[in-house]
């Protein structure tokens, strides 16, 4: 018997310092207008380090070597509308070391796009506001310098109208 998947496994590249972070100005899913991690789901087809190492070329033209597996995290969103439950998304995140490649700004337009290119932010910048669950949780490793694995309950959380980042 198939069942569908309800609980998604994700992986997250977490490219970063105790200043600055590497985002995706993220066009789709529930972390649409905001700024996000580069994130993949989980499939059989691969292995976790390949698909982090390859959603992040895609999404962010870096090349990368992991450094270490920080850590899994359950976050549970409220519905965002009223034909929907709470979505739930188990991430695995991946400190990763740039190896090669130039920080893809601005997506080519004839590529099909997830999001609308990358940027280095600094962290005094990123928020609840304009960044996902995933990228503060990023965050706080960066500046803390510790990962804290527990679930992640948010109780408050909507998809913006407007982009919160600047869209070159």
């Amino acid at each position: 018997m198939i069942v569908e998947q309800i609980n998604p496994l994700v992986v997250c590249g977490v490219i970063g310092d105790e200043t600055t972070l590497v985002v995706t100005k993220c066009l789709t899913g529930p972390f649409t207008n905001r700024y996000d991690l580069p994130t993949a789901a989980i499939t059989t087809h691969a292995t976790l380090n390949e698909t982090v190492n390859q959603i992040t070329l895609t999404e962010t033209g870096l090349r990368t070597t992991i450094e270490r597996q920080l850590g899994t995290v359950q976050f549970t969103l409220p519905d965002l509308d009223s034909t929907t439950d709470q979505r739930h998304i188990i991430s695995t995140f991946y400190l990763l070391e740039t190896v090669g490649g130039t920080l893809m700004t601005k997506r080519p337009a004839f590529t099909a796009a997830l999001s609308a290119g990358a940027a280095r932010i600094p962290l005094t910048q990123l928020n609840w506001a304009n960044s996902s669950p995933m990228v503060m949780q990023a965050k706080r490793f960066l500046v803390a310098g510790a990962f804290p694995v527990a679930d992640q309950q948010i109780a408050k959380y909507d998809i913006p109208a407007t982009p919160q980042f600047v869209v070159e």
